[in-house]
Parts: C-alpha cells; structure tokens; sequence
C-alpha cells in the first residue's frame, strides 16, 4: 500500500521531466526551422546575386576585349612613339655630349678660380682675424684712456669748483670795493 504513492510521484516526476523536454525540444525546433528559413533566403539571394555576377562577369568579359583592342593599339602607336623618342635621343645625346665637353672646360676654370678665391678668402679670414685681435687691444686701450680721462676731468672738475668758489669769494669782495667807490663817485656827482 505504500508503494503506490511512491509509484504515483515517480510517474509524475516522470511526465514533468518528459514534459519539459518536450518543451525545450519543440522550442528548438522552431528556432531551427527559423534558421532553416534564414538560410533559405540566404540562398535565394546568393542564387539571385550569382546571375547578376554572371551578368556583370560578361560584360566585364566583353569591355575587356575591348580594352585588349585598346592596349593593342596603344602598344602599336607606343612602340611608334619609341622609334621617333630614341631618333629624338640620338640627336640630343649627340648635342648634350658636345655640350659636355664644354662644361667639362668651363667646370676646370671655376675650379682654378675657385682655388683662387679659396686663397683670398683665406687671407681675407687672416686680415679679418687680426683686425678683431687689433679692435679689442684698441678697445681695451680706449676703456683704458677713457677711465683716465674721466678721473681727470672728475680732477679737473673739482680745482675748477675751487676755484671757482675762491674767485667768487674775492668777486664778491671786489664787488662791494667797487660799490662803495661807485657810491663814493656818486655822491661826489651828486655834491658837484
């Protein structure tokens, strides 16, 4: 008597699990028969796109052929170009190998006037050096002088405000002398 409830929840168990796989089974099948469908599309349309290749692959063919007639024809007038460039070249390398020689002469004497001018400008750069060694010996000198000379006139300066001072000193005592002899002469006017 106590099996059959055992039995009973085993079968239920069962149906559950058979149940669920049903369900997992089913929605896996309509998720492939989706992807069936995809595919199925996919092929269409490659079908579809592999005539218009076709299609496109022959006309590509075609205006091939039509450029190998093209490049034939250029090749022909190319190769016609090339005999009158190479006639053309003859002449110039005949020109331009005439013209070399007299580079070659005229490229010898802007040598030897560039050895020429080498030795001036090495001369040159010797004035130049010793005109800078004789300008700063010069400078120093005239800083020199100049220094001395401002200390003599600071010198100079300061005997002459001495001076002057002492001039101004006896001025102003020879002033006043000669204000009372001017005062002295005009009140001997004013008397006569």
């Amino acid at each position: 008597m106590k099996s059959p409830p055992l039995l009973v929840a085993a079968l239920v168990a069962c149906v559950i699990v058979l149940g669920f796989n049903y369900w997992i089974a089913s929605s896996r099948s309509v998720d492939l028969q989706g992807r069936i469908m995809d595919l199925e599309g996919k092929v269409r349309r490659a079908a579809a796109e592999r005539g218009a290749v076709e299609l496109k692959k022959n006309e590509f063919q075609g205006e091939l052929e039509k450029q190998r007639q093209q490049i034939d024809k250029i090749q022909s007038l190319h190769s016609f170009q090339m005999e009158n460039a190479n006639r053309v070249h003859q002449e110039e390398k005949a020109v331009l190998m005439s013209n070399i020689t007299g580079n070659e002469r005229l490229i010898q004497s802007l040598r030897e006037h560039l050895k020429e001018l080498q030795t001036e400008y090495g001369k040159l750069h010797l004035d130049v050096h010793w005109f800078q060694k004789n300008q700063t010996n010069l400078q120093r000198k005239f800083s020199y002088d100049l220094s001395q000379c401002i200390n003599q006139m600071k010198e100079l300066k300061e005997q002459c405000e001495e001076r002057i001072d002492e001039l101004t000193k006896k001025g102003s005592d020879v002033l006043q002398i000669k204000e009372n002899k001017d005062f002295s002469e005009d009140s001997k006017k004013n008397s006569q």
